[in-house]
This record gives structure tokens, C-alpha cells and sequence, in this order.
């Protein structure tokens, strides 16, 4: 017969396994999705010839920066095989939808392709007022972006950062509020405006451009 002390550290080590997995679903279900971003080359060779394997077959965007818009498309990598713009990025968050068509960009695209640092932009996409500031930190380059009276900050690229340009800005999301494309040095950034929070955030999702 089991003794009163062996029956009691089964019991204790029961409830300890089954708080844990508890915890563990309840962190399964709060953690946040990382977005995917993927430019046309990885997106051609790997998703669209391996859409079998690992990759999620539905919810991709193909977001396409043209003169003054970015053209939002939803696909999927069974689509016909079509010549795509060498520039394109492939897009995927779950529960994340994008506003199909040409999206309207910041009619003066050029003024901001290398931005000057500390520098505060009074910007205006679609009638809406939105500011940006762009400067140097120890842990990288930080983007300030104000809009409908908050401040949202983001820290891109890495201690030593020293060169980004802001490739779009257009209302992907359709929430009438600025979204970017930056550049930092090899690594390329969307912010989505509706997966800010005011104060600090982390990019929607990035992705890193491969050495030719």
C-alpha cells in the first residue's frame, strides 16, 4: 500500500503538470503571430514550388510599390504562374487582412527615399496629417510616427545601422492611417498600422535580402 506522503506528492506533482499545461495553452493562445515577408525570388522557389510543404497556403498578399501606390493583391501559391515586378514582397499574418487594388501612396514619394535624420516630416496620406521622424540609436535606427494624436516608435535593424530608406507609405490595411515599407541597411520592414499599439512596437514582419 502506497504511504499518506507518497499519495500526497502525487497528488502535488499532478496539479503542478496540469497548471503547467494550462499555462502553456493560455501563452499558446495570447502569443502574438509572426507576420511572413517574403520577396519575389523566395517566394517563387520556395513557397510556389514547395506549396506542399511547410508553407501556409492561404492569407498571402502580394504587395507591389508602383509610382505613388502599392498595388495590394491577395494570392496563393497555387495561382497561374505570371511574370511578377522584381520588387515585389509576399505578405502573410493570420487574421491580418489587406485592402485589395492600388492603394494610394504619399504623393512625394522621393523626399522621404532617404529621409534626413532628426528631422520632424509633417506628412498628409489621403487628407489624413501624419508626422515621422527618423534618427540615429544605439540599438539601430528608430522611426517616430505620429497619427491620430499618438505616437508610435519603432527600433530597426541592429547597433550599427547606418543607411534606410522608406521604399512606401499607403493605407494597406484600409483603417485610413499610414503603413510602411523601409529599408534598413540589407533588412526590409512593413508596419501595419493596425498591429500598433502608442509607444514602442516591433515591425509587422521583415525580412532580410539575400548576398547575390
Amino acid at each position: 500500500m502506497r504511504s499518506r506522503k507518497t499519495l500526497t506528492a502525487i497528488a502535488k506533482f499532478a496539479l503542478v503538470a496540469a497548471a503547467s499545461a494550462a499555462a502553456a495553452s493560455l501563452w499558446a493562445q495570447v502569443r502574438p503571430e509572426t507576420g511572413l515577408l517574403l520577396d519575389a525570388q523566395t517566394w517563387q522557389e520556395e513557397v510556389v514550388t514547395a506549396s506542399t510543404g511547410p508553407w501556409p497556403e492561404q492569407g498571402w498578399y502580394q504587395l507591389v510599390p508602383q509610382d505613388k501606390a502599392v498595388d495590394v493583391r491577395s494570392v496563393t501559391p497555387t495561382d497561374p504562374v505570371r511574370s511578377v515586378a522584381a520588387d515585389a514582397l509576399y505578405f502573410r499574418l493570420p487574421g491580418t487582412e489587406l485592402k485589395e487594388g492600388r492603394r494610394a501612396g504619399y504623393r512625394y514619394p522621393e523626399r522621404l527615399q532617404q529621409p534626413r535624420m532628426g528631422v520632424d516630416h509633417e506628412l498628409t496620406l489621403a487628407g489624413a496629417r501624419f508626422s515621422l521622424r527618423v534618427g540615429y540609436v544605439a540599438q539601430g535606427i528608430e522611426y517616430t510616427i505620429g497619427y491620430g494624436g499618438e505616437t508610435y516608435r519603432y527600433v530597426l535593424g541592429g547597433a550599427g545601422a547606418d543607411h534606410t530608406v522608406v521604399r512606401a507609405i499607403a493605407d494597406l490595411d484600409g483603417d485610413r492611417q499610414p503603413d510602411f515599407v523601409i529599408d534598413v541597411d540589407d533588412t526590409v520592414y512593413l508596419l501595419l498600422s493596425t498591429q500598433a499599439q502608442p509607444g514602442t512596437n516591433g515591425p509587422t514582419a521583415h525580412y532580410t535580402e539575400q548576398d547575390s
